[in-house]
């Protein structure tokens, strides 16, 4: 297990940082992820670690920027030291709910 992992997993609440699901309901314990990956000189500074579930983390990968389709500019994406969840993600459940009714 990575040594960072308890430091990491408390901090997160065992949440993922990015989805935000519970570690809990999974078999396996998440991942402690570099925000900013060591490849594009990210340091294993706590500031830098991140609780992720596999697939986040494998979705991320080593990317620190993506496409956004809307205005096709190259953006950074979410980091979880210094954005607020909330700006950034927005599930709206009524719609969810009924395009599930609808299937």
């Amino acid at each position: 297990m990575n040594p960072y992992y308890n430091l990491v997993a408390d901090r997160a609440n065992h949440r993922c940082e990015y989805c935000h699901a519970p570690e809990l309901i999974f078999n396996l314990a998440f991942e402690v992820e570099h925000i900013i990956p060591l490849s594009r000189q990210g340091t294993d500074a706590d500031s830098n670690l991140a609780l992720a579930c596999r697939s986040c983390n494998l979705r991320k990968g080593t990317r620190i920027s993506g496409n956004d389709p809307e205005s096709n500019i190259d953006v950074r994406l979410f980091h979880p030291r210094q954005d607020k969840w909330s700006d950034h993600f927005l599930a709206d459940i009524v719609v969810q709910l009924l395009d599930l009714e609808a299937r």
